[in-house]
């Protein structure tokens, strides 16, 4: 995604400055998490686990923090759901950017109307509402224990500054990566041990035992980071705001989970194949489903 893939904006910024940097172990920009890196296959289990990495970049970069714990709540989600239980924003989320507009978009793609109109192999509304409700459930008994238990190991207070993405960080993962400063909320960089625990914060997005989600790859890196900072990175699957476009003359794009992150509606009414070879339109459903405001979806002509 932009991912996202995500579902994250394709307005972000290139890294430039972190074109063609590798972050290996035995430098600033040692890798962790090794129980998500272990995946062998880039599984994507209905679209779930690359929307769940995305939402983790949309909240790290609109809200400035982990802490889904505090700033995401289960609700009944009504008739959309089908009764269930749905993930949203907390009334007391505090948005830096955009209202959280790609936050809430993510949140809306919980929606069970999306099945009218949607490949359900490609991406599951109720595989990602279930499997998002229990993941976040899992992540506040999580942080509850480590306060408990081993308060040395929670996820520091800190502020999360995106300095660009995607952008190929040569770690064989799932997709590019988005890079972040990590610091104290008072300004000060995090120690390396501090951004290390603040992979604890990403249980509810499926990182390392809580879901070994193979699009995290959440990583320490010091490539092209500001002088004295701490920077780190994560790795949505570049999937909703770029193509498959073949080289084809006069071919069409085909978007990896069948929509685009596109706030603008530049590619409104736009040409597009489905992933199972349907020539289609990109189209909104924002006016029936304002939830899902922000997002394309190719859907057949």
């Amino acid at each position: 995604m932009k991912k996202v893939f995500g579902m994250v904006s394709a307005g972000f910024l290139s890294l430039s400055a972190l074109q063609g940097c590798v972050a290996t172990a035995s430098d600033s920009g040692e890798r962790i998490g090794n129980a998500s890196e272990a995946a062998s296959t880039c599984y994507t289990n209905s679209g779930l686990n690359p929307t769940k990495a995305a939402l983790a970049v949309a909240m790290a970069d609109e809200l400035g923090r982990w802490a889904p714990d505090k700033d995401l709540v289960r609700v009944n989600g009504g008739a959309a759901t089908q009764w269930n239980y749905v993930v949203q924003l907390s009334s007391s989320a505090v948005c830096l950017k955009n209202n959280c507009a790609n936050t809430r978009a993510i949140l809306g793609q919980q929606d069970d109307r999306l099945i009218a109109f949607i490949d359900q192999n490609v991406f599951n509304p109720a595989v990602f509402r279930n499997d998002l409700s229990a993941s976040l459930q899992r992540a506040q008994t999580m942080i509850s224990d480590l306060t408990r238990n081993n308060p040395r190991n929670l996820p520091p207070a800190h502020v999360l500054t995106m300095l660009g993405g995607p952008v190929d960080l040569g770690l064989s993962a799932c997709g590019p990566h988005y890079v972040f400063q990590a610091d104290h909320t008072d300004g000060t960089p995090l120690s390396s041990t501090e951004a290390t625990n603040l992979g604890n914060a990403l249980c509810t997005y499926g990182y390392g035992s809580c879901g070994n989600n193979p699009f995290i790859s959440y990583t320490l890196t010091g490539q092209g980071c500001p002088a004295g900072r701490t920077c780190i990175a994560v790795d949505p699957a570049d999937g909703d705001n770029t193509s498959t476009t073949t080289t084809t003359a006069g071919s069409v794009p085909t978007y990896p989970l069948n929509r685009l992150y596109d706030p603008s509606n530049t590619f409104l009414n736009s040409a597009c194949s489905t992933t199972t070879g349907k020539a289609g339109k990109m189209l909104s459903k924002c006016t029936a489903q304002p939830n899902t405001c922000g997002y394309l979806y190719c859907i057949p002509s």
